[in-house]
């Protein structure tokens, strides 16, 4: 048997469905998602086993350009970009309701160029769109790439892939198929780098904090979670139970009234739904306590983004 391994950057805009792909793809859910932007911080590594091919996704905060000038938006932008250096492979997600949008455009180009492997587009949530909707969003896809490959120089529109755009739903995986194994074809031969029962290289404690983060996101305003980090403290195991105690930490001594809601109304149903994906995680019942502390302008603070969302400020490595 002739092993193939490689890694493959998940990347794209935010809200793109970068993160619904990988769990999709995983096979369960190891990172959190919501209709929020910018839910993904940090480069998070799914494993898929496909036959003889392992194949190693790397989930990236959206590219973005922010006009809030915060430490951790800058952070998660470098997050994003320095993927490439690590990548066999590039597959750049686009929200087939938003084919043409000029910041994805820029932002695909840049990709190719700064890519040192092949480059393959997605156009995901196609189940939202009618056939002919569909149709027309791939033919200007096509249109667009024709005109970047035309742009770029020939040695990095050579990274561009040929084949027409792959027409995806990330939570569909009978939609994936075909794309997987054009992935895997692009593999180099090598053995396997994990075992093969592995889901990711993040620890139990990271994955739990994702999905209590993905219920504090689900339930709060569009402003607030952007300054909102969960940090897992310890996690029990027994045999009828999981105790996962955890703290949501907030940058501003108002954000913490907001997370508890009146009289704690809304830090109940971000625990109650939070304890659900966790049981739902570990197959066990879990005991969930989570505290609301706070860290002033944490956001704005190397060592505290760091700290908080696992981000490392390589400008000051």
């Amino acid at each position: 048997m002739t092993q193939r391994c490689g890694y493959c950057a998940i990347m794209g805009r935010p809200n793109a469905g970068k993160s619904s792909l990988l769990n999709t793809l995983v096979g369960q859910k190891i990172v959190g998602v919501s209709a929020k932007p910018n839910t993904t911080r940090n480069r998070i590594l799914g494993i898929v086993m496909e036959n003889d091919a392992q194949l190693l996704f790397l989930d990236t905060p959206g590219i973005h350009r922010s006009p809030k000038k915060l430490t951790l938006n800058s952070m998660m932008n470098r997050e994003a970009w320095a993927v490439l250096g690590d990548a066999d492979l590039v597959l750049y997600v686009i929200d087939v309701q938003d084919v043409g949008n000029a910041e994805d455009i820029n932002f695909l180009r840049n990709v190719i160029q700064e890519s040192r492997g092949r480059v393959l587009v997605s156009l995901n949530k196609c189940d939202k769109l009618k056939k002919v909707e569909l149709r027309l969003a791939e033919e200007r896809l096509i249109g667009t790439l024709a005109m970047i490959r035309e742009e770029l120089p020939p040695e990095a529109a050579a990274r561009l892939d040929e084949r027409r755009p792959w027409m995806i739903s990330a939570k569909r995986k009978d939609s994936l198929a075909e794309l997987v194994a054009a992935l895997i074809d692009g593999l180099p031969k090598g053995p396997w780098l994990y075992p093969a029962d592995d889901l990711t290289d993040r620890p139990q404690k990271f994955v739990c904090a994702e999905l209590i983060r993905e219920q504090a996101f689900r339930h709060l305003g569009a402003e607030l979670p952007y300054q909102l980090a969960v940090r897992v403290d310890t996690i029990e195991f027994s045999p009828s139970i999981v105790r996962v105690e955890a703290y949501i930490v907030v940058s501003r001594q108002t954000h913490r009234g907001i997370v508890l809601g009146r009289n704690g109304s809304k830090i109940k149903e971000i625990g109650m739904e939070a304890r659900q994906s966790l049981e739902h995680h570990f197959d066990n019942k879990v005991f969930l306590g989570l505290e609301v502390i706070v860290d002033e302008n944490w956001v704005n603070d190397p060592i505290s983004v760091a700290d908080y969302a696992e981000l490392n400020d390589k400008d000051d490595a």
